[in-house]
């Protein structure tokens, strides 16, 4: 196995990396990440509101169905002639106008703080909105900030592409295709030497007797702890 071509190609493909990962540490790709969570913040406060809304309106028809309903008792009570009562028939009223007019107020309070309520839910939800709005203006800006970053680093990537390419030809396509997997799973140095007699050269971790002794037949094992590609030099 030739390990000498596999580490040429990786040390070419590490100006590559760099780049990525400069393209990722962007200031504006960090930004876009934090109000991409504040705008799905704001769009579930929004939903949360429109649901308390909704209930806090079917509490207000409620209301406002009891307190009609009470009044035409009221209306009616009002309109009956005292000279057709007994005295306890005036008395019986008299205690039930009372109570009607207990629920009157009770039910006007009632209102008042759904009122209440319905103006606060609106004040948030205005403000959830703005949030959103908010967010979603200035992730526009940082996500073009991030598309002129990418594509200035397209040619230098490019190039660095093409020179690969020709370097890929050096490797057996096995192995070059095991590189490029973990290469894929942000894997990155993929193949590392042997620190010492037994440990992984990056993620410092002691490897089994058994795997070393594979080195010199195989020419490289992997890491079971970093899924490294490790050779002897």
């Amino acid at each position: 196995m030739n390990i000498e071509s596999l580490l040429n190609y990786q040390n070419l493909d590490s100006e590559l990396f760099k780049i990525e990962q400069k393209i990722s540490a962007s200031p504006y790709r960090k930004k876009a990440n934090e109000l991409t969570v504040i705008a799905k913040k704001s769009q579930t406060r929004s939903t949360e509101l429109e649901a308390e809304a909704e209930k806090v309106l079917a509490d207000i028809a409620d209301i406002k169905e009891k307190y009609e309903i009470n009044k035409k008792k009221m209306d009616e009570m009002l309109g009956e002639k005292v000279d057709d009562m007994t005295i306890e028939d005036i008395d019986k009223a008299s205690g039930l106008r009372a109570k009607i007019v207990s629920n009157l107020n009770i039910l006007e309070k009632m209102l008042q703080k759904a009122a209440e309520n319905v103006n606060r839910i609106l004040a948030e939800f205005n403000k959830a909105k703005k949030t959103f709005d908010d967010a979603r203006t200035q992730f526009a800006v940082c996500k073009q900030k991030i598309d002129e970053e990418t594509k200035s680093s397209e040619p230098e990537k490019e190039k660095i592409r093409k020179q690969l390419a020709v370097l890929e030809k050096d490797v057996e396509p096995t192995l070059m295709a095991e590189y490029k997997k973990k290469r894929a799973d942000n894997i990155f140095p993929v193949i590392v030497p042997l620190e010492g007699e037994n440990f992984c050269g990056r993620c410092r971790m002691e490897l089994p007797k058994v795997a070393i002794s594979h080195i010199k037949e195989k020419g490289m094992i992997t890491c079971e702890h970093c899924k490294r590609f490790v050779y002897k030099k």
